[in-house]
């Protein structure tokens, strides 16, 4: 092959941290398989790697140097990062969040979470303290089409500007879509009973260096 995207990856973060060794299987050792494999049999080939903002904890939009991790699965997807930048120049490893319909029967997205709640109208929480900044799905792929036909960009930061609260984030979702917002209420992380695992708060992202690297300007999440 003349290009590598890898897109696997074990996300559920309450599961990395109960199994270490099955987070390191699906983040790491794929990432040191493809390594192996590049090097003896087509090292010109485009390794493009999928990675994460969890690795991020900071306040305001994080540069690519200001890593705080904070659970197993961050730490395995850093280590990924690592391998994947190990097999030389012509690499491209992109910290990222995305929203979107998901096309995984058995995976719902967060924006599938609140479509269905406001559907159902099934009463849930959205977080006022965790702040992020993704791209939808279809505008990652087209970034990921310009890195494909243009350069490897090394390790980079890839989202929207101006992030926002994943709280604020839902009730502009379920507003545009001109649906109910009065099944959501607004709690902190620190509030909720189900989060079993650490998380980062503020995980929004400075992407400038893609954007001067393709002299282009990233969307605004809202």
């Amino acid at each position: 092959p003349d290009v590598l995207i890898n897109l696997a990856g074990l996300t559920n973060v309450d599961y990395c941290e109960e199994n270490p060794q099955a987070a390191y299987v699906s983040n790491v050792k794929i990432l040191e398989n493809l390594k192996a494999y590049l090097t003896l049999c087509k090292p010109s080939c485009h390794l493009i790697h999928i990675s994460t903002d969890h690795v991020y904890d900071g306040i305001g939009d994080q540069r690519i140097d200001e890593i705080n991790i904070k659970n197993f699965y961050a730490f395995s997807k850093y280590a990924g990062e690592l391998a994947a930048l190990s097999v030389g120049e012509n690499v491209s490893v992109l910290r990222t969040n995305f929203f979107g319909l998901s096309l995984c029967s058995t995976r719902q997205s967060f924006t599938d979470w609140l479509y269905q709640s406001a559907i159902k109208k099934q009463h849930i929480q959205v977080y006022d303290d965790v702040l992020f900044s993704p791209l939808s799905m279809r505008t990652l792929i087209k970034y990921i089409n310009l890195i494909l036909n243009n350069t490897a960009v090394g390790l980079v930061n890839l989202g929207s500007r101006n992030g926002m609260s994943k709280a604020n984030f839902a009730f502009e979702f379920i507003q545009s879509l001109q649906l109910n917002t009065s099944f959501m209420s607004r709690v902190n992380s620190s509030d909720a009973q189900l989060l079993k695992t650490p998380r980062p708060l503020d995980m929004r992202m400075d992407s400038t260096s893609f954007e001067k690297t393709f002299n282009l300007q990233l969307p605004t999440l809202k």
